[in-house]
């Protein structure tokens, strides 16, 4: 009677290695060509061992050689047989190996985890990244010509735009080939969107951002500038990593976030020093007057304000002054 069965070839760990079925009985092992299953083991005789279907069960019987085997770390010599249960590890030579059969029972198939989940790669349409990028570089112009004068060169006009376009090809490049390293896979438009996404959000953000301070009155609203770099640099850093260790990205947003939320607290303590928390509290250049939305405040009420700024000064002058006569007694 035919019975379905496989042996497993076995590493040190007890895991499947090698599989091979058994398409007849009996099945001769060993390293020979002639052999049923050939082995590449030097500790083998060329017709180690034969299996074969007996009335008590599938029965291994091992020929003529110089090491016979081992049955669950019992030494069998040669000329030997042992019933093989699926419960049984044998060894031959330094080869291990297992046998299941259709009379076994089959464990019930486990349900995959997430971790172990294909990974789908980034899908997006043709246009989306060329259409982004279109964008950026737009943004990047307008912010550079509303900053510069009637005297700026184009080549500086040229150089404030492509500089950046640069300096964001090197970043994705550099991703790129950490993924090629760990996933085989030049992920150099990936990366570059993600780029891309995170530049344009920050610089909506910086264009945003001035205009509705000036707009409403709103100086602290400059606050939001520090907090929204730190928060898009974590996430962008995170973006990119998961692109890398897909199945490692709960793990990456931890550490990504506890380092972005140290290094928050440590711009908030610097800026503390330099008496004001997340922003300063002034536009360096101001928008056309026609974007004023708030109410203008009458000239003898900014006097007075100003004046609680008399203070807060002098002790600023006066520290300054002590560390500077300090630094000359000492040289």
């Amino acid at each position: 009677m035919d019975h379905a069965a496989v042996i497993e070839i076995l590493d040190r760990d007890g895991h499947c290695r090698e599989l091979h079925k058994v398409r007849a009985w009996p099945v001769r092992i060993g390293r020979s060509p002639e052999a049923d299953l050939v082995l590449s083991d030097p500790h083998l005789a060329g017709l180690h061992a034969l299996l074969h279907w007996a009335e008590d069960g599938p029965r291994l019987n091992l020929l003529d050689s110089q090491n016979g085997g081992w049955f669950d770390g019992e030494r069998v010599a040669a000329g030997e047989s042992r019933v093989w249960s699926s419960l049984s590890t044998v060894q031959l030579g330094t080869t291990r190996l297992r046998l299941r059969t259709a009379l076994d029972p089959l464990m019930p198939e486990r349900l995959l985890p997430r971790a172990d989940e294909p990974v789908r790669r980034d899908a997006r349409p043709a246009w989306a990244l060329p259409a982004l990028l279109a964008v950026w570089l737009l943004m990047l112009w307008v912010v550079n010509w509303s900053g510069s004068d009637a005297s700026a060169s184009w080549v500086d006009a040229v150089s404030g735009v492509l500089a950046p376009l640069g300096v964001a090809l090197i970043w994705a490049g550099l991703w790129a080939l950490v993924t090629q390293l760990f996933r085989h896979w030049f992920a150099f438009g990936a990366h570059l969107w993600r780029a891309m996404v995170a530049s344009v959000l920050l610089q909506a953000v910086d264009l945003a951002l001035p205009l509705l301070a000036y707009a409403f009155s709103w100086p602290r609203l400059m606050a939001l500038e520090g907090l929204t770099l730190t928060v898009v640099g974590a996430v962008l850093l995170w973006w990119h990593a998961s692109v890398v260790w897909p199945r490692a990205q709960r793990r990456l947003a931890v550490g990504i976030g506890a380092m972005a939320i140290v290094g928050l607290v440590l711009t908030v303590g610097r800026r503390t020093e330099q008496q004001y928390w997340l922003g300063p509290n002034y536009l360096s250049a101001l928008p056309p007057p026609s974007l004023r939305l708030a109410e203008p405040k009458p000239v003898d009420g900014f006097i007075e304000s100003m004046q609680s700024l008399e203070a807060p000064l002098k002790r600023q002058a006066l520290k300054r002054n002590e560390l500077e006569s300090g630094s000359g007694d000492e040289e």
